[in-house]
């Protein structure tokens, strides 16, 4: 990074059009300004290599701001961004955070002027004239400043950290903890299991858990039961999914777009691709700290997104709605990319390329936005009990301690009604674009957590979007919240957290097995020989026509072997035909869930998949409805 520094007399801008199409939108404090006293003016040329560490030369030049504004007795700096002082410039994206990074640690000392990023500007200044009045700077990524590595040492925290630490009982009373001591609170002395969960769940955020060494027993399942797997022809983090993990995949995202619609939301689609000179876009994506894929767009750098949100915001955005319309939905299932370390990528858990299923409501006040936030709540702690983890999880927060203490009562009740304890991660300034945001985290058996959900009140992208309704005298406001919320996280992450609470219930003497409505196969029929194949075929017609999906072992192996076969595939419901249920008309029935044998007539064993499965999504056999026709996709 190059800097130029005047002292000046006084300083005055305005922006005047701009310089490119993802400009900064221009707001009344920096699209004119007029300093009329003695301020510094920092010229700031953000280049390409800064990159490698924004924060560090952000760092550098605030440390070294602060020093002059000292030595010069000023108490106002201007950030003034100035390409042309390199050859070399960043994307605006890395230009922005080093911006607002440099803004936020100056506005510690000095007060602070932001210049608008993307404009032409037009400005005037008297330079002062004397021997410091005028500087230059170069800066180098990794060389932080000495001062702000004492100041971090001594305050033992960044301003982003987290600095206050809650647990909240199924009562809703709440204890204070610290990360030293924090297993003596009195909540974990409580007899219910999920309070060992929650335990696991403190000590794994703050830094106390202790490494297992198992391998998580997902992989494992993935792999045998040929759902996902991964890809040689490709990079670690991509995973290729064989027929029966793409219907599981695909069931999910029903789901989710069933619940989305029955929210009110109507489902959009945007690009993957995020141009990397679209300033507002950048500002957003500096601000999640995410790990960027980065591809050549053609016409410059462009970004695969993380979420869905850089180009759902603009999709909003150019969406006209008024306040009979609001809160606005919009749903989408997001194909994500996020440049993980390869020693982070662990199975399903953290991965590199993802589907995500994010919801927005764009809402136009802090009432609606409550309404909405507590509805979406309560759904995905519906999702979590009825389809993921079955009262296996806990709920994380994190957020400011400001939010938290003006709406104390209003989350400690969420979590109260949802009848989950929580942990509340507290810092004293906003680091993202949310106040407070929740997290669905399922606890593994490897003493690991698995977020699957989140709901997050946003404060800021209403406005640096422009994301408004008009009202009833057709003035556009921006929407003062947010929501953002996500049923699935991701669906690997989903897909992980089923089959790491399979694995528990395999330990406790549970039959391992997917719920019904997810299961590749709901019945297989199992011919006692091959004279009952036509039965069988004419039985499997019969049943397929309701929604159940169902298969014939028609293989040359024995009624045992067939038996072992199927329960090694966890299919819940194994239907053997011979004479007997042919003459009858009954169907002899293994029900995997309680391993039973019942006869059932076949209408009755409808009738009972068809309640058992009701409301949830049906997509038919992913695999031909012979097993002798299946091909073997893991070895």
């Amino acid at each position: 990074m190059k800097t130029l520094g005047i002292h000046t007399k006084y300083f005055r801008f305005e922006g005047r059009e701009k310089a490119m199409e993802g400009a900064e939108v221009l707001k009344a404090d920096h699209g004119e300004m007029s300093i009329d006293h003695e301020c510094i003016v920092i010229f700031i040329g953000v280049e390409k290599g800064d990159s490698e560490s924004p924060s560090s030369v952000a760092s550098q030049l605030a440390s070294d701001t602060v020093k002059r504004a000292s030595a010069l007795n000023v108490e106002t700096v201007v950030i003034y961004p100035y390409v042309h002082l390199t050859e070399n410039p960043s994307t605006p994206r890395i230009a922005l955070q080093v911006m607002d990074d440099l803004e936020q640690r100056l506005s510690q000392y000095l007060s602070v002027v932001r210049a608008p990023f993307g404009w032409y500007k037009a400005f005037d200044l008297s330079c002062l004239g004397h021997p410091l009045s005028e500087w230059s700077g170069r800066y180098i990524p990794g060389e932080e400043a000495e001062e702000a590595k004492a100041e971090e040492k001594e305050e033992g925290r960044k301003p982003s950290e987290f600095v206050r630490f809650v647990v909240v009982d199924l009562e809703g009373e709440d204890y204070e903890v610290n990360s030293e001591d924090f297993s003596q609170c009195p909540v974990f002395k409580k007899k219910q299991p999920v309070y060992k969960m929650l335990k696991q769940f403190v000590s794994n955020e703050l830094g106390r858990a202790e490494d297992t060494g198992k391998r998580p027993k997902h992989i494992e399942y993935m792999q045998t039961h040929e759902l996902v797997d991964y890809c040689d022809a490709s990079e670690k983090g991509h995973y290729k999914w064989y027929p029966k993990g793409l219907l599981i995949q695909k069931l999910i995202l029903d789901y989710a777009a069933q619940l989305a619609h029955e929210w009110g939301a109507f489902e959009m689609k945007n690009p993957i691709i995020i141009r990397g000179d679209h300033n507002v876009v950048g500002e957003l994506m500096g601000e999640f700290h995410e790990r960027d894929y980065q591809v050549d767009g053609g016409r410059g750098v462009c970004y695969l997104r993380y979420a869905s949100d850089p180009l759902a915001f603009p999709f909003m955005q150019n969406t006209i709605f008024t306040h009979k319309q609001t809160p606005l939905k919009v749903y989408e299932e997001a194909t994500c990319f996020r440049n993980e370390q390869e020693g982070e990528v662990s199975g399903l858990k953290r991965v590199r390329n993802f589907m995500m299923t994010d919801m927005h409501a764009a809402c136009a006040s802090n009432e609606e936005a409550r309404k909405e936030y507590e509805i979406l709540c309560l759904k995905f702690a519906e999702l979590m009990n009825n389809i993921i983890a079955r009262g296996r999880w806990v709920l994380g927060w994190e957020g400011t301690v400001g939010f938290f203490e003006e709406n104390k009562d209003w989350l400690i009740s969420i979590g109260k009604r949802m009848q989950v304890p929580a942990f509340f991660k507290l810092m004293p300034e906003m680091s993202h674009y949310f106040a407070i945001k929740n997290e669905y985290q399922a606890i593994t058996d490897d003493k690991a957590n698995v977020q699957v959900s989140t709901v997050q009140w946003d404060v800021k992208d209403g406005e640096r979007f422009n994301i408004g309704y008009i009202d009833e005298n057709g003035h556009k406001h921006p929407c003062p919240v947010i929501i953002h919320a996500s049923s699935f996280g991701s669906i690997e992450r989903t897909l992980c957290a089923i089959l790491e609470n399979i694995a528990i219930d395999a330990k406790r003497g549970i039959a391992p097995m997917f719920p019904l409505w997810l299961s590749p196969t709901q019945a297989r029929i199992i011919t006692v020989s091959d004279t009952f194949i036509p039965f069988a075929e004419e039985l499997c017609n019969t049943i397929s026509r309701y929604n159940i999906r169902v298969d014939i072992d028609d293989r040359d192996d024995t009624v045992g072997k067939k038996i072992r076969n199927g329960e090694k595939e966890w299919i819940p419901y194994l239907l053997v035909v011979g004479e007997k249920e042919k003459d009858s008309g009954n169907l002899s029935v293994r029900s995997r869930e309680d391993r039973r044998q019942k006869e059932m007539t076949v209408d009755e064993f409808i009738g009972m998949i068809n309640e058992k499965t009701e409301g949830m999504p049906f997509r038919p056999l992913p695999l031909p409805r012979l097993v002798s026709k299946h091909p073997i996709f893991y070895g």
